[in-house]
């Protein structure tokens, strides 16, 4: 069984149980239609359901990696805030909303994740304490 699937992973393993899923012309849209398709017919298996879930997972991180790009192309261009959230009809009650929801993805110290889940707080430290200085 598969555990922690990433993308490729799932295109490849249904590559193998269900090759018209895998297709390289079928969008991740249109995979993600036929695998619902294919859940309704019957019992969704562990790794149909991972594969599935990896290709969420996918969908979100272009979303993100868009979304990003064209709220910085609107404040580059000089939209204030009010104007983006207003630019992509986002129907934010303020500026201060607006600057909330969007200001993460601006800041240019902003991390990537590896995905491995660990987002935030100190390092790890080695089980005899902190190396010294």
């Amino acid at each position: 069984m598969i555990d922690d699937m990433k993308y490729e992973d799932a295109v490849r393993w249904l590559d193998r149980v269900d090759p018209m899923i895998a297709r390289p012309d079928r969008s991740i849209t249109g995979r993600l239609d036929r695998l619902k398709e294919v859940s309704q017919d019957g019992g969704l298996t562990r790794d149909a359901a991972a594969a599935w879930y990896a290709l969420v997972g996918e969908m979100r991180r272009l979303a993100d990696y868009y979304e990003r790009d064209l709220i910085r192309r609107l404040r580059a261009d000089g939209l204030t805030w009010a104007q983006v959230a207003d630019a992509v009809q986002a129907q934010l009650s303020s500026r201060q909303a607006a600057q909330a929801k969007w200001k993460r993805l601006l800041d240019p110290g902003r991390r990537t994740t590896t995905g491995d889940m660990r987002r935030g707080g100190r390092p790890r430290q080695s089980p005899s304490g902190p190396d010294p200085a």
